[in-house]
């Protein structure tokens, strides 16, 4: 493959990828959460609790950059820190009430957003999409 095409494939993917991104946070009216925010709720809940390494490791980013993130869902009550009674050195993060509330309320709305915009796409489409997005991640 030769190097316009690799660059125009990397546009097209990110472009591709703020598109969906923001179709999704308008209809959802996720004014304050960005995909990260959504991404990294979603973790914690899938997983009843997640340190700030395990986030990390997840979302592909640094610790700092998580920490950032976090910092931000536990200023906003969406997220809580909670010690362990086995090692008092060891930080937890769990999802509140508040952040499933969100979460909930928005995935619904930005799945119908994205389930819009990949039915753009033929089946055979969608099966090649697929894979191909399996086979490079």
């Amino acid at each position: 493959m030769n190097t316009k095409t690799t660059k125009d494939l990397i546009c097209s993917i990110f472009n591709a990828g703020q598109i969906l991104r923001e179709r999704a946070r308008e209809e959802s009216n996720l004014t304050d959460c960005s995909f990260l925010h959504m991404h990294t709720l979603h973790y914690v809940e899938e997983n009843g609790s997640a340190n700030m390494k395990e986030i990390a490791q997840f979302l592909h980013i640094t610790p700092p950059s998580a920490t950032s993130v976090v910092n931000s869902l536990v200023k906003r009550g969406f997220i809580v820190r909670a010690g362990s009674d086995a090692d008092r050195r060891s930080i937890r993060l769990q999802v509140t009430k508040t952040g499933q509330k969100l979460l909930h309320d928005s995935f619904q709305r930005i799945m119908a957003t994205v389930e819009e915009n990949i039915n753009k796409l033929s089946e055979t489409e969608k099966k090649a999409f697929l894979s191909i997005l399996n086979k490079i991640s």
